[in-house]
C-alpha cells in the first residue's frame, strides 16, 4: 500500500481565539504560561484571564493602527510578549509573521529576506533593538514599514469588539526553515490552525491537566503550534525558555521538566542526542522524569539509536521509554501529519540500502483526522509500488493553500502539486515508505547523494559516522555530495564534515581514515574527503537543522575553517596549524 487516509472525525475543530476567550471566563485563574530567564529563574507567569486581557490590548492597538488583514512581523526575543503579540494578531484579524528577534546577528540575513518577501506593514520589536539594525535599509526593502514597540502595544484599553474570522482567512505566515532552500512563506489559514490543533489533540490524547516545557523557537512551527497553541487550546500550562538556554546547558530543559512536574515535551532528534552527550550519568540520576508521559520527536529524521541511548541514559531518572512519540510533519501542513498511539513502544523496520546492508527506520505512525498521506514516484503523479521508497505527499484540512507572494497573492507551488485519484496532494520533498499502515521517513530528496547510479542518503551516512566510537569528539556530522566539479579526480562522491563538540580537542590523525573506512563498509563508497571543523562551523537553520548546501558552498569556497583534512586517495591526513589553535580555542569557549 502506498496511500493512507484517516477517516473524518465526527467532531468539529475548535476556533483558537474563541476557545481562549472561553478559557479566560471559565478558569481564568489557571496558569497559562511561564517563562524562565536563562532557563532557570521564573521571570514571568500569566493566567488565562491575564493572557486574554493583555492580548485584547494588543489587538486594540493593532486595529487602531489599521493592520487588519495586513502582515505584521513579530521580531521579538523568546518570551511571553512574543506570544501576546502573535495572539494579538489573531484577535485583531492581522496576519502574523513570526520570525527571529530584531538585532539577532545570527538571523539578520534571513530577517531581511523575509521583510523583502512578506512586505509587512509593521514590525514589532523592543524599542532598544531598533538601534541595532540598519532600519533605513529594512524600510527600503518594504516601503511603508512601521516600527511598533512591544511595550507600547501592551498599554491601553482591551478591545471588546473582535472581528469574526472565516476559516479561509490567512492567520499567519510560517516561513520555512531554509534547510535546503531559501525560506518561503507558508500561508496558514484560521481553518488550518483549527484542523491541525484538533489532529494533535486526538493523537496525543491530552487535556487541561497536562503540563509542558519547551525551549523550541517560537518562530518555528513545532515551537509555536505544538508547544504553545496546542496547550493553550487545551487549557493546559506551559513553561518556556530560550533555545540558547537549552543549547548552552541542556540539563536546564530536563530540570524544568522535573521541577514543574511536566508531562509533555518534545524536540528534534539532535536535542535528545545532546542531552546524552552533555549530561553525565551522575547528574542524570538526580532527576525525576517519571511524569514525562509524552516525549515527541520530529522535525528531522528520527534515529532509533538516539531514542535508545536517551532512554538508557535516563533510566535511573525513571524516564519511561514508552513515552517516546515519533511523529512527522511540516510547515506546509501547519505542523502535524502523522503519529502513533500515545504510550506505544517505538517501532522500527530495517530498510535495505541500495548500496547494501540496511538501516533501521522509525515508524512515524499514521495520518489523523481526515488527512491522507501518499508515497509517489518522484517524477510523476503515480503511487509507488507497495513497500517502495518515494516522495511523501499529503492532503487534508491542515494543508496550507499555498505560499505567500509579495502583494498578498497566495498560490500553490505548481512543482509541488500532485493529483492522485482526482485528489490534490502537496509533495513534501521528503522521502519515505508506507509499511504495515505506518509512515517511515528516510530523508529528503535534496539530501540524496548519487554515486555511480546508487542513491545514498546523507542522513544514513551521518548516522553511520556518529554511531562509530571514533566519532566521540564530534557533536555533529554533515554528509555532502560532490557537485559541479567536473575536473575533480572523482566528480561523484561523498564528503564528510565533522564538527567538534564544544569541549573536545582535536583527535589524532587516525580518526578520519577510520571513519572513512566505516562509511565504505556500510555504504559501499569511500568518501573522497573528510574534514574536521570547529564547534559551530556547520551551517544550521534557526531551528537547528543542518544546512548542507550552505556548508558545502563554504567548504568549496575555502570559507570553512578546516582543522584537519583527509583525502583517502591522497594518503595521510593533514592539519592546518595556523587555524587549529584559534579554532580549538573557539570550540571550548
Amino acid at each position: 500500500m502506498s496511500l493512507l487516509a484517516a477517516p473524518p472525525s465526527a467532531s468539529s475543530p475548535r476556533d483558537l481565539v474563541a476557545t481562549l476567550m472561553r478559557h479566560a471566563g471559565t478558569h481564568g485563574d489557571r496558569l497559562a504560561l511561564r517563562f524562565l530567564r536563562r532557563g532557570e529563574h521564573v521571570e514571568e507567569e500569566v493566567t488565562y484571564a491575564e493572557l486574554d486581557r493583555s492580548v485584547r490590548i494588543v489587538a486594540a492597538n493593532f486595529r487602531a493602527a489599521g493592520l487588519a488583514r495586513r502582515p505584521v512581523l513579530i521580531a521579538l526575543p523568546q518570551g511571553l510578549d512574543f506570544v501576546r503579540c502573535f495572539l494579538g494578531c489573531l484577535y485583531a484579524g492581522a496576519i502574523a509573521v513570526p520570525t527571529t528577534a530584531l538585532g539577532d546577528p545570527r538571523g539578520a540575513e534571513r530577517l531581511a529576506r523575509i521583510i523583502e518577501h512578506a512586505q509587512p506593514a509593521a514590525l514589532v520589536a523592543p524599542q532598544e533593538r531598533r538601534e541595532l539594525v540598519p532600519w533605513a535599509d529594512l524600510c527600503q526593502r518594504a516601503p511603508g514599514l512601521r516600527f511598533l514597540a512591544a511595550h507600547d502595544l501592551l498599554s491601553g484599553t482591551p478591545s471588546a469588539d473582535l472581528p469574526a474570522r472565516a476559516p479561509e482567512e490567512i492567520a499567519f505566515l510560517q516561513y520555512t526553515s531554509g534547510a535546503t532552500s531559501a525560506p518561503k512563506g507558508v500561508a496558514v489559514t484560521c481553518g488550518n490552525i483549527s484542523a491541525n490543533l484538533a489532529m494533535i489533540e486526538a493523537a496525543f490524547g491530552q487535556d487541561a491537566t497536562n503540563s509542558s516545557v519547551s525551549w523550541l523557537p517560537l518562530h518555528h512551527d513545532m515551537g509555536l503550534i505544538g508547544c504553545v497553541l496546542e496547550p493553550l487550546i487545551l487549557g493546559a500550562s506551559t513553561t518556556l525558555m530560550s533555545p540558547l538556554a537549552f543549547l548552552q546547558r541542556p540539563i536546564r530543559w530536563l530540570r524544568a521538566m522535573d521541577r514543574f512536574e511536566a508531562t509533555t515535551a518534545g524536540a528534534p532528534n539532535f536535542a535528545y542526542d545532546l542531552c546524552v552527550r552533555a549530561v553525565d550519568a551522575e547528574t542524570a540520576r538526580t532527576l525525576d522524569l517519571s511524569r514525562w508521559s509524552l516525549a515527541f520527536c520530529g522535525s528531522e529524521p528520527i534515529r532509533a539509536a538516539t531514542l535508545t541511548r536517551f532512554a538508557g541514559h535516563y533510566a535511573a531518572a525513571r524516564f519511561p521509554a514508552t513515552s517516546f512519540y515519533p511523529c512527522y510533519g511540516l510547515a506546509e501542513a501547519t505542523l502535524f501529519v502523522t503519529g502513533n498511539e500515545a504510550g506505544r513502544c517505538v517501532e522500527t523496520v530495517d530498510l535495505p540500502r541500495e548500496s547494501g546492508g540496511a538501516v533501521a527506520a522509525v515508524s512515524c505512525g499514521f495520518p489523523r483526522r481526515g488527512t491522507s498521506v501518499a508515497v509517489l514516484d518522484p517524477e510523476r503523479d503515480a503511487l509507488t509500488a507497495p513497500g517502495s521508497v518515494g516522495e511523501i505527499a499529503v492532503a487534508g484540512d491542515a494543508v496550507s493553500p499555498g505560499f505567500w507572494h509579495p502583494g498578498g497573492d497566495v498560490r500553490p507551488d505548481p512543482d509541488r502539486a500532485a493529483t492522485v485519484d482526482g485528489k490534490r496532494y502537496l509533495r513534501t520533498g521528503d522521502l519515505g515508505v508506507l509499511r504495515d499502515g505506518a509512515l517511515f521517513v528516510v530523508g529528503r530528496r535534496k539530501n540524496m547523494i548519487i554515486v555511480r547510479g546508487t542513491n545514498i542518503y546523507a542522513e544514513d551516512v551521518e548516522q553511520t559516522v556518529m554511531a562509530h566510537p571514533a566519532a566521540a569528539p564530534f557533536g555533529a556530522i554533515a554528509a555532502l555530495g560532490v557537485l559541479d566539479q567536473p575536473d575533480a579526480a572523482d566528480p561523484e562522491g561523498v564528503r564528510i564534515v565533522c564538527e567538534l563538540s564544544r569541549a573536545a580537542g582535536l583527535p589524532d590523525t587516525e580518526t578520519l581514515p577510520t571513519l572513512g573506512r566505516a562509511v565504505a563498509e556500510a555504504h559501499g563508497v569511500l568518501p573522497v574527503e573528510l574534514v574536521i571543523v570547529p564547534n559551530g562551523a556547520i551551517e544550521r537553520t534557526v531551528s537547528g537543522k543542518l544546512r548542507r548546501d550552505a556548508t558545502r558552498s563554504r567548504l568549496d569556497d575555502g570559507a570553512l575553517p578546516v582543522l584537519q583534512r583527509h583525502e583517502p586517495r591522497a594518503g595521510k591526513p593533514s592539519s592546518n596549524p595556523s587555524v587549529t589553535e584559534v579554532a580549538h580555542a573557539h570550540s571550548i569557549s
